[in-house]
């Protein structure tokens, strides 16, 4: 399975139609079969459209650019955690090929007002892949600084909250950084999850924030902060970050980060 996981920071980007229509480009060409996204925003004014959906939904805008260049099969699921700068709705996003069987959202934290940035909702589909069921999470976990919520907490209900048997896929954004916050990465790997990024055959520097970012305003180095997590131990070909000007342009104040399973 070919992944990207992807915080957008939708709408809050300068030049962010160019953004979002180099975003559909690579889409486009590198034919994912399941992409992550978080901080999908919409506006809170802008008029329903589906279920929960407005017009100006991020995810909505960037299907009507695929369509556009002929790519109609992916399915797209979103739901939202709380507001965003006052004006936007914010949520998180999966977008797949592959056959939905499931669809389900859920709180990981206590906090479930729309008001509190703290409110995190992860949304989770269970798929058949290849003659194989499997499910995949997108995620956007608290700061482990976090005053009302606990880290540990909210990840266990994360990875407990199903009791499929089978592989799990949780991708996002765990605003945990790896290389600053070693004891925080590690109460992630506590919970029983593997890191791609550690059985990859081949990487990078895994670095998906290179400066100040929101909720991150006095680290200017660089972060890991975007994973894919498996609860079982697969074959990882490759984990390598995009769209840092390195590999492809920026689109975002996260990097993305493109994972390659054998499933």
């Amino acid at each position: 399975m070919n992944l990207l996981t992807l915080n957008v920071h939708a709408w809050l980007e300068e030049d962010q139609e160019a953004k979002i229509r180099y975003l559909a480009d690579v889409i486009a060409e590198k034919d994912y079969d399941v992409i992550a996204l978080q901080e999908v925003n919409q506006s809170i004014s802008a008029p329903k459209v589906m279920g929960e959906v407005r017009s100006d939904n991020y995810g909505i805008v960037l299907l009507d650019l695929l369509k556009e260049k002929g790519i109609t099969d992916y399915h797209y699921y979103w739901s939202p955690s709380h507001i965003g700068y006052d004006v936007y709705e914010e949520g998180v996003a999966l977008l797949t090929r592959d056959k939905v069987l499931e669809v389900e959202n859920f709180y990981t934290s206590k906090s479930q007002d729309m008001h509190t940035i703290d409110s995190r909702k992860i949304i989770k589909l269970q798929l058949e892949v290849d003659n194989q069921v499997l499910e995949i999470y997108s995620c956007h976990m608290n700061l482990p600084s976090s005053r009302i919520e606990n880290q540990q907490d909210n990840l266990q209900r994360l990875v407990q909250h199903s009791d499929f048997s089978g592989l799990k896929i949780f991708l996002g954004d765990f605003n945990t950084d790896a290389i600053g916050s070693p004891q925080a990465y590690q109460v992630i790997l506590d919970q029983g999850l593997l890191d791609t990024y550690q059985l990859a055959q081949e990487k990078d520097d895994g670095i998906t924030a290179s400066k100040a970012i929101d909720g991150w305003a006095d680290q200017l180095e660089g972060k890991r902060l975007d994973y894919v997590f498996l609860n079982q131990e697969r074959s990882v070909s490759a984990s390598r970050v995009i769209f840092n000007n390195r590999y492809k342009q920026v689109v975002s104040d996260h990097f993305g980060l493109e994972v390659t399973i054998n499933i």
